[in-house]
């Protein structure tokens, strides 16, 4: 009988169907009305909601005793209790020791074939789910709207796609073991926002996915604008509210593959985190244009090195004391079939995947090499400044790949400065003050783009060894009694601090007679000139000035 038994469950995948019918002979025997299994498993990063269920297995229908007549409990690999009860009809006597040891030949047995049932589903599973959150992972999200598509009930969601906030400052404070155990307390505090038919998901890292009824949709980016959690430091529990920021797809119609669901609020996402700088934003058609034409301008990338289709222009600085050249900003041109491409087309693009580093190296390297040409042809060209975006900054080596270039072209440090934007956070602080030391000590100057446009002006001014304010064409724009207190102040403290000042976008007369009186000495914009070739530029650096009429 239990060899009969133990081949019907071993027959087949799932055991569940087959145990009542197999189970049958034996509860005859046995006078046995009622066969149940009882499973407890704690919560864990594998099991995030744990598990704790009754299962009937067989009932015959015979009214059977109130309490089991015979139970065994096993300990499961996966940190679970199992235990099967089997109740004797009622009024029979209890069973003998030698029944019992019988009965746990039935009892292991089932233990053995449900452990292999759900190995079988955890495999599976495992297919399907983020080990660390026990959310679905990529396969498993896609499934889920897979399913919902089947049922034709897919336009009655929304789509997204988000990204913490500034995540790498939390891996930075706990450290990646509590960071981890802080990804998944947030999943939990987000999952239980969920209901039927609404899925979120886990890609990897600090990125989810998620699909929310449209009715909801308001709610839920209510909910992950700050998620209330904590992390442990020095066994204590220290609070964070975690933000994030979305991409969302309406889902309006068909959908010719769910992956493009996640393609379309991928894009809608880095949207909303490096064009507007907005919590969230909605893709559409004109977005996917966008999206395309990045692609390519990403695809030409080498190509365009390989071709030399990338040009350094140059915009002259002027001193208005009497309009001489004192310098020049390099600023990157792409010159693509006879045309340029707009700069505010491409280099957002780049500097949104990486390949800005590259692009101002070689922009770079063309710098010197016309520095180089100049010195050799008896123009001084003054300080030519270079733009160096915030991504270098990670790497420890920058200050010493500068030298080298100006190394290979046997050129003073004097002629030129490095720019940076002021817009630093501070996760990138340190490792600016850092590269700036490391400039300082090779006499190379630093300049500071945009300045009073960032959130830390000032603390730069304290902090950073600075010799250059550039300040922003907004304060020229609008001269208003504002403005100019502020430039007049900006200018004169520069000046005490032992700094200099470029005012950039000068446009107009009146404009330059203002800055005269505040006693700015040196200016660029399109009153002189805009960025031009190298050969104008030099046809400029051989005049010498400009004649202002």
């Amino acid at each position: 009988m239990l060899a009969n038994f133990i081949k019907t469950l071993a027959a087949t995948e799932n055991p569940v169907p087959v145990i009542g019918p197999a189970f049958a002979e034996v509860a005859k025997k046995y006078h046995i009305g009622l066969l149940k299994s009882v499973f407890f498993v704690a919560p864990s990063f594998s099991t995030r909601k744990g598990e704790d269920r009754e299962d009937i297995l067989f009932s015959s229908g015979t009214p059977t005793e109130q309490t089991p007549s015979y139970s065994e409990t096993y300990y499961t690999g996966e940190k679970g209790v199992a235990t099967f009860q089997m109740y004797r009809w009622l009024g029979e006597p209890e069973f003998t020791e030698k029944e019992k040891e019988e009965l746990k030949a039935y009892a292991d047995t089932l233990l053995v074939v449900f452990g292999r049932f759900r190995m079988i589903n955890a495999i599976k599973q495992i297919g399907h789910t983020d080990q660390l959150t026990g959310l679905p992972n990529t396969g498993g999200f896609l499934t889920h709207i897979d399913k919902i598509i089947a049922k034709g009930e897919i336009t009655k969601y929304n789509a997204f796609y988000f990204n913490l906030a500034r995540f790498s400052l939390v891996n930075k404070r706990f450290g990646t073991k509590e960071t981890d155990t802080i990804i998944y307390r947030y999943a939990n505090e987000v999952a239980a926002f969920f209901q039927e038919g609404e899925c979120l998901g886990r890609l990897g890292g600090d990125n989810f996915v998620a699909i929310v009824k449209k009715e909801r949709t308001q709610e839920f980016l209510q909910l992950i604008s700050g998620v209330k959690t904590y992390g442990m430091l020095n066994s204590r529990a220290v609070p964070i509210i975690i933000s994030a920021v979305a991409g969302i797809t309406e889902i309006t119609g068909e959908i010719p593959h769910c992956g493009t669901l996640i393609e379309d609020c991928g894009m809608a996402l880095n949207m909303a985190k490096y064009v507007t700088k907005q919590p969230y934003a909605f893709s559409s058609v004109d977005m996917k244009q966008r999206f395309y034409e990045e692609r390519q301008y990403v695809s030409r990338f080498y190509e365009a090195v390989e071709n030399k289709e990338f040009k350094a222009y140059y915009q002259p600085k002027v001193n208005i004391d009497d309009y001489s050249i004192v310098g020049a900003e390099a600023l990157v041109r792409w010159e693509r079939e006879g045309k340029l491409v707009p700069p505010g087309d491409f280099i957002p693009v780049f500097e949104h995947n990486g390949m800005i580093c590259a692009l101002d190296f070689y922009v770079l390297e063309q710098v010197c090499s016309d520095i180089r040409r100049w010195l050799d042809m008896g123009i001084m060209p003054g300080r030519i400044s270079v733009n160096l975006s915030r991504k270098h900054l990670s790497n420890p080596n920058l200050a010493e790949e500068i030298m080298q270039v100006l190394g290979k072209y046997e050129m003073e440090s004097r002629y030129l400065e490095i720019e940076l934007t002021e817009t630093v956070n501070e996760e990138e602080t340190e490792q600016l003050i850092t590269f700036m030391n490391k400039m300082k000590v090779n006499k190379i100057a630093m300049s500071i783009d945009d300045f009073g446009t960032g959130y830390s002006s000032l603390n730069l001014l304290r902090s950073f060894p600075v010799e250059v304010l550039k300040i922003d064409k907004s304060f020229l724009d609008v001269l208003d009694k504002n403005n100019r207190i502020i430039l007049s102040h900006i200018i004169r403290m520069a000046d005490e601090l032992g700094m200099s000042v470029v005012a950039e976008g000068v446009e107009h007369m009146h404009q330059l007679e203002c800055l005269k009186e505040m006693n700015c000495k040196v200016v660029q914009g399109s009153l002189f000139d805009g960025p031009m070739p190298r050969e104008f530029f030099e046809e400029k650096m051989q005049k010498g000035k400009y004649s202002i009429e």
